[in-house]
């Protein structure tokens, strides 16, 4: 039984994208049959690295791994990169030790193209045959499902986003601007805005409803509440928010600015780049509901496809 470690343990409660995949894809490698660990033991055939930092639920840092494959030279390092500086307001120069780590690695899974033509491009030495894999992320769609079918909407439209990171770059520029067009009655008549999760603390909504983080079954039934799923991120790598809203039947309102959420978002929604195509699009989705509905691929957006890809690899691995 191949012995697979995650440098990653799934976290208990709410938290970003890359936690819930680790726990999507340890119980996909367990029905499989591989022996799934989160600290480095004996006898490890393939190290998982989700994050080559040290701390918090992050077990063992890019270094101690580096020592585990230089001790034991059998096992396989499997990088999935999810992370860059530019989906910050503030760098925290976290690239050099991504780049550090995908130098280092047999194999490395970018998680969407954006994310990989944006590494290739500010570090050309990443441009060799084995750096560039691509498998973009699914959600758990036992989960994140559609719950009942509309064909069309009245008034207001129930917008609705959810982000676990209070980073600025998250749409917060986006988010506040639409609290105070909702001063206006017009607006208020046209729109309401959900938001699930941390808010920035930089701006106290007035107008926006702010509910504290959630996770699972009460997720789903709160995004399954509204008409419309938006995401304002920028410079996103991938995003596991707007996929959620997606699998739960809500077509998707996105930034074009958003980094690799555009590659799937634009299959099922409307990409605006100022406010005015943001009110735009609004109109267009609701006019056209049923339309923008069927077009949501609910199989591509399940962690099943998402797991598949990486299984792929790690038996070509191993």
């Amino acid at each position: 039984m191949p012995k697979i470690m995650f440098n990653l343990r799934p976290p208990q409660g709410s938290f970003g994208g890359g936690a819930f995949f680790v726990k999507n894809m340890s119980d996909y490698l367990k029905n499989k049959g591989f022996d799934v660990v989160y600290s480095l033991e004996q006898d490890i055939d393939l190290i998982f690295i989700i994050d080559p930092r040290k701390g918090d639920h992050k077990i063992n840092g890019l270094d101690e791994i580096l020592k585990y494959k230089q001790d034991n030279n059998n096992c396989k390092l499997l990088y999935r990169v999810n992370e860059c500086d530019s989906k910050r307001e503030v760098s925290i120069n976290i690239e050099p030790l991504l780049v550090r780590a995908i130098e280092s690695v047999d194999y490395v899974v970018y998680i969407t193209e954006w994310l990989k033509t944006y590494f290739h491009n500010k570090y050309p030495q990443l441009n060799k045959e084995n750096k560039g894999y691509v498998v973009v992320n699914g959600c758990n769609d036992k989960i994140f499902r559609q719950l009942d079918h509309r064909d069309n909407i009245g008034n207001p439209i129930k917008l609705v986003t959810h982000h676990w990171s209070n980073n600025y770059n998250k749409g917060f520029k986006v988010y506040n601007a639409l609290d105070n067009f909702l001063n206006m009655k017009e607006y208020k008549d046209m729109f309401s805005l959900t938001f699930i999760g941390n808010y920035n603390p930089r701006y106290i909504p007035k107008n926006i409803k702010i509910i504290p983080p959630t996770q699972g079954e009460e997720l789903c039934k709160l995004l399954n509440a509204h008409d419309i799923y938006l995401t304002a991120s920028i410079n996103e790598p991938c995003g596991m928010h707007f996929i959620e809203g997606l699998s739960c039947g809500l077509p998707v309102l996105y930034d074009t600015k958003g980094g690799g959420i555009v590659e799937t978002a634009k299959k099922y929604g409307f990409g605006f780049s100022n406010m005015n195509e943001l009110l735009d699009g609004l109109k267009l989705i609701k006019e056209n509901y049923n339309e923008y509905k069927n077009k949501i691929d609910y199989k591509y957006l399940g962690s099943a496809r998402c797991c598949d890809g990486f299984y792929k690899i790690i038996t070509k691995l191993i």
